[in-house]
């Protein structure tokens, strides 16, 4: 019972993560083209470059990128990850 909630955190986590890197493809690729390595940092951060990007993101129509989505599929998977390593495998 435990260790099927651990899996399913990691399994949501995995999904939230996999959104938010298609997010960050296309919100970036949108504005930015093949030119994308630019906004590397952008992907688990807001530094003052990203925030320049978000202003011009509402010239766009996918929604402006926010790291927020990343770091919860990150805690979502670690939860996961520790539930499902230290539950009981009865």
């Amino acid at each position: 019972m435990i260790r099927g909630l651990g899996k399913l955190l990691m399994v949501l986590g995995s999904a939230a993560f996999a959104t938010a890197l298609a997010w960050w493809i296309v919100y970036y690729h949108e504005l930015l083209g093949d030119n994308m390595k630019q906004a590397s940092a952008c992907f688990y951060s807001s530094p003052i470059e990203c925030d320049v990007g978000s202003l011009a993101g509402f010239f766009v129509d996918v929604p402006v990128y926010d790291p927020f989505l990343l770091w919860a599929a990150a805690g979502l998977g670690g939860v996961g990850l520790v539930v499902y390593a230290f539950a009981s495998g009865h």
